[in-house]
């Protein structure tokens, strides 16, 4: 058996190489400019919808940041977590969805109860119109030009039923690498652009899809897995603008709590991931490249983006990459003085 899956993965190998040459592009969706005269849909909301598992120390802050960008409600779906995340979130603002327990990591039971809870929740609203902001507990999205997330899509042409994201996997360069209900941009600020060039999502690069409006008189649009891409129940391609929004990932935070973490989810490759062989390997990369990450090895570091003989990452300031303002707060500058002042002290 081992014999056959070595030589059904140099094969796997040869054959990307060979078509390594060409592009693949999604027809999924398509990108269209917001146009200058626009229609947008009167009176819709903003709900989120965050997949929870043992994150205690961020929960709080991602809770926060959704309503910050203007989410009216926050809702949880957790796999039974054994730390503070449920309650944490829940003394945020969020309310529980779903509590569901798994022996192994299942992606496709996680997107398909966050689905379910989307349908179910949307169809008991009064409201014809509602975007939904899907989340993991570890990502921070804003909306793009200084608006708020409601703001963009307030001004979004009906046409538009999903956005896309372009997204930053950021990583921690100094000390402290995150205090507990702040947002971790101010604490690490140094990243990179994410996309994987060899698995397109959109044509514009956008690494996540994580904006979709549920509309009572419409097909719905359920979302696959890792937030990636989206489909309508009519099979209709989806319009997405050119211009979506800003995501800000933070898997590497306070370098004790972080290990723990993903020695404990990824350690041997076993526990809740002994079932999904493709999602063990992306976790134990994360997992061996702790050292590297938290000593600043960068060149070391695995970059995910599975491309043949590609490691480590370049870092810069978020805001090189982009003209978009600073991401909304919901603190003030001295409240992050006097916890830096706590935490030194």
């Amino acid at each position: 058996m081992s014999r056959f899956v070595s030589r059904a993965a140099v094969a796997a190998h040869r054959g990307r190489d060979l078509l390594s040459g060409l592009r693949w592009t999604p027809n999924w969706c398509r990108a269209e400019a917001n146009p200058e005269i626009r229609s947008p849909v009167a009176d819709s909301r903003l709900f989120a919808i965050l997949g929870s598992y043992n994150d205690e120390d961020v929960i709080e802050a991602t809770v926060a940041n959704a309503f910050t960008q203007g989410a009216e409600r926050v809702y949880l779906v957790d796999n039974a977590s054994t730390d503070e995340t449920v309650p944490r979130a829940l003394a945020a603002g969020a309310e529980v969805a779903e509590i569901y327990k798994t022996t192994a990591f299942e992606e496709n039971l996680r997107v398909q109860l966050m689905n379910a809870a989307v349908w179910r929740i949307s169809c008991k609203e009064p409201s014809a119109h509602i975007w939904w902001l899907w989340l993991d507990d570890d990502e921070f999205p804003h909306g793009p030009e200084g608006q708020t997330i409601k703001q963009y899509v307030d001004g979004l042409d009906r046409r538009f039923r999903i956005v896309g994201s372009t997204f930053y996997q950021h990583y921690p360069h100094q000390k402290p690498e995150y205090i507990r209900g702040f947002h971790p941009i101010d604490f690490q600020p140094f990243c990179e652009p994410f996309w994987q060039p060899s698995i397109p999502r959109c044509r514009q690069n956008h690494w996540k899809h994580p904006l979709q409006r549920f509309d009572q008189e419409g097909p719905f649009i359920a979302i696959g897995r890792g937030f990636h891409m989206c489909e309508s129940a009519d099979r209709s391609q989806l319009v997405e603008p050119v211009l979506g929004i800003v995501t800000h990932h933070f898997h590497y935070r306070e370098e004790d709590s972080s290990r723990r973490r993903l020695s404990s989810s990824y350690e041997g490759v076993g526990g809740r991931l002994e079932h999904l062989p493709s999602a063990a390997r992306d976790g134990s990369k994360r997992l061996k490249s702790v050292d590297a990450v938290y000593s600043q090895r960068w060149a070391d570091v695995d970059n995910q983006r599975h491309v043949r003989g590609e490691v480590g990452v370049e870092l810069h300031p978020w805001n090189e990459f982009t003209h978009h303002s600073e991401p909304k707060r919901w603190y003030n500058e001295q409240d992050l003085a006097q916890a830096l002042e706590d935490i030194s002290g």
